[in-house]
């Protein structure tokens, strides 16, 4: 996957006949798409003579509740902005794979994975065949973590593999992030299993999926995500890259993601031309995390 390319015109106009039709006609799915099933897969961004130096990139959308908005107003107006500003600051060649996440405790499919892409009309797919499933537990949380493990442990990126590049994985929701995952949650839904023990807890998860990637989650403050115990526990897992919404609308996303997408690409390049002797980008983000964690 990844072929092709992005025109920001024909998606703004896609974008704008999507915007006289209501969120369940654009959003048609009433169960998760087959294709977006993941169990035993892995989602493979690759660099090719037509994308040389591929950039991946990972939106998790909460699916759950009244977080249907987000995905609405990204394909109606959102994404295409995205693409624009990132692609005028200079990442030529990025690829974006959408997921849908709920909740694994009680949701039938809380996580639904589309594939990496480079062109405006298969991005335009993956994201219209997102099942907006509704529900959630009412439980104090949802499965933020499963994005995490699946960009640890279901990816393969050339961006890392071949230049040392980690990718970029943003998660937008309004809720806390699940503790933990169960094995069982994990057999089901990516169809691994776990040896030794009986549930990987969210920070293990997040550590091992920050070697290869830059993680950051946007906090829309809706009723939800405006209580103090939301945000504390966002701050412990990821210091300042937990990031809020202006307000409960979510307008401000689509500039929030291109601004948290150019910053971690810039920060890959000036840490690859780092001079010998100084921290690596590994070293550095364990600084960062334990000054945050302090």
């Amino acid at each position: 996957m990844g072929g092709g390319g992005f025109d920001y015109d024909t998606s703004l106009s896609r974008g704008i006949s999507y915007q006289t039709k209501s969120r369940e006609e654009v959003f048609a799915q009433r169960a998760m798409h087959r294709d977006m099933d993941v169990k035993g897969k892995i989602r493979e961004s690759r660099d090719s003579d037509e994308h040389p130096t591929s950039y991946p990139i990972i939106i998790a959308l909460d699916v759950t509740g009244s977080m249907g908005v987000i995905p609405e107003y990204l394909i109606k107006v959102g994404f295409p902005e995205i693409m624009k500003k990132i692609m005028d600051e200079g990442i030529e060649h990025p690829q974006v794979c959408f997921l849908g996440i709920g909740d694994h405790y009680t949701d039938i499919s809380p996580l639904q994975v589309g594939q990496f892409e480079s062109s405006d009309e298969l991005l335009d797919k993956w994201l219209k065949i997102i099942w907006l499933e509704g529900h959630g537990g009412g439980n104090g949380g949802e499965s933020y973590s499963l994005a995490w493990y699946f960009a640890a442990r279901h990816t393969s990126i050339d961006s890392f593999l071949k230049r040392g590049q980690k990718g970029v994985l943003i998660t937008i929701g309004d809720e806390p992030c699940h503790g933990s995952l169960s094995q069982e949650s994990i057999k089901k839904l990516l169809g691994d299993t776990l040896e030794g023990v009986r549930d990987l807890e969210a920070s293990n998860i997040l550590k091992e999926a920050q070697e290869s990637w830059n993680i950051y989650h946007i906090n829309l403050q809706d009723y939800m995500g405006r209580r103090p115990s939301v945000q504390e526990g966002w701050r412990s897992y990821l210091g300042d890259r937990m990031i809020n919404t202006e307000d409960e609308t979510g307008k401000d996303i689509p500039e929030i993601i291109a601004g948290i997408i150019i910053g971690a690409y810039q920060l890959e390049n000036l840490s690859a031309l780092k001079p010998v002797g100084s921290p690596t980008p590994k070293e550095e983000e364990n600084k960062e995390t334990t000054n945050h964690l302090r």
